[in-house]
């Protein structure tokens, strides 16, 4: 099935597919496969980490959609690479590559997204999503949005499920995944460091001011 609308979400996607099978006399329960995701708008660490949250949440398996055309339609990993001889003076023997803006959003999900995934919901209005794992030494929190500004918050509950106390105050390092235009060089998200964060009732909340439509953030905390 293809993933690639601006708005809504993977699961009323699935929803509608399982109606669509159903009035066929099929019945399959997973796990989806995506042939295409990720809107050609969405093609930035701030759409790429919402996607892997809904893909997440799924369980299911999603391959990038890619929308270069001839030559290039075969380079750049759909993107998440790039190289000085782009269009519209491709040049097919140039090799000189770099990582571009989705890369490093791409990379932090591979090595460190690890350990075991928990329960994550997206905003009420499904424009903001995480996605959450647990690790032996932390909990990462990799977090974007269909692309758009504004004000969204993130609450992490069950603290005390992980050896936190239900309440006090924890030190949060904030990792920021940087854009650019389509070719730019991106080499690694920046360090926004540990602002630490009082929290009561096993529940902790922050508030994300979603000023640049194309970022994305990464939230790690120590346990």
């Amino acid at each position: 099935m293809h993933f690639l609308t601006e708005d809504g979400d993977l699961q009323t996607s699935i929803d509608a597919f399982q109606v669509f099978l159903a009035n066929a006399t099929i019945t399959y329960d997973g796990p989806f496969m995506l042939n295409e995701y990720g809107n050609i708008d969405h093609q930035v660490p701030s759409g790429s980490a919402w996607n892997i949250a809904q893909i997440e949440r799924a369980n299911a398996l999603g391959l990038r959609s890619n929308w270069r055309g001839e030559y290039e339609l075969h380079d750049y990993l759909a993107n998440i690479i790039g190289k000085a001889d782009t269009y519209p003076n491709y040049e097919i023997s140039d090799t000189n590559y770099w990582p571009c803006r989705e890369y490093q959003a791409y990379q932090y999900y591979t090595l460190n997204m690890t350990g075991y995934r928990v329960r994550s919901e997206m905003t009420e209005d499904t424009l903001g999503d995480t996605y959450a794992v647990v690790g032996s030494d932390r909990v990462r929190v990799l977090a974007g949005v269909r692309p758009t500004t504004g004000t969204w918050g993130i609450v992490l509950s069950g603290l005390s499920a992980v050896g936190l106390p239900p309440s006090g105050d924890l030190p949060i390092r904030t990792l920021r995944f940087e854009t650019g235009d389509l070719y730019t060089e991106v080499d690694a998200p920046t360090d926004l460091g540990y602002y630490t964060h009082s929290y009561t009732d096993d529940t902790l909340y922050f508030v994300i001011g979603q000023d640049d439509p194309s970022v994305a953030y990464a939230f790690e905390l120590g346990i």
